[in-house]
């Protein structure tokens, strides 16, 4: 098994809107799909995804799209809690119900919320992955420690900047 994992932002902190109307969100959005389909080239076959809105769910709908075209590539939802999408609107619901539906597994990092849910979540995913790829522009919040994290681990981490629309590794190991 060679897995990958992915973490990064949330909408709101993007310089861009998800919308087929914003010509960087659509740009972002290719680029994405180019890393993981190299990923893929390069015979990773499980893709973990933390199931937050944004970047996870976006990564999570592409290697959805994969698995109808190639067998050997899995989805695998790391999810913090139980209610995590309690809160999001209804389209996000949907969104995430539907991704976990089409998962091959569905890992609840804790039972409920607590403070430090999130955080073992993201060190569950690291554990569990030889390259990490973040949608990171290197401010500080819970991608950068979880980028630390990964880096700490001697991962390879891949970056995809969203302002600058570059991938770049990161990490001392290459691929």
């Amino acid at each position: 098994m060679k897995a990958v994992a992915f973490t990064g932002y949330r909408p709101e902190k993007l310089g861009f809107r998800e919308s087929a109307d914003d010509n960087m969100y659509l740009k972002f959005r290719s680029l994405q799909k180019r890393v993981i389909n190299r990923l893929v080239e390069l015979g990773y076959t499980d893709f973990i995804s933390g199931m937050a809105r944004g970047f996870d769910m976006w990564v999570a709908e592409d290697v959805c799209e994969l698995k109808k075209e190639n067998s050997e590539v899995k989805l695998i939802s790391a999810i913090p809690f139980d209610r995590q999408a309690s809160s999001w609107t209804d389209e996000e619901k949907e969104r995430y119900e539907k991704i976990k539906t089409q998962a091959d597994e569905i890992v609840v990092t804790s039972p409920s919320y607590t403070k430090g849910c999130f955080h073992k979540r993201n060190r569950y995913m690291v554990d569990n992955a030889d390259v990490v790829v973040c949608c990171f522009d290197g401010k500080p919040g819970g991608t950068a420690y979880t980028v630390d994290y990964a880096l700490k681990k001697d991962k390879v981490v891949i970056q995809i900047d969203p302002e600058k629309l570059v991938v770049s590794i990161i990490s001392e190991r290459k691929i």
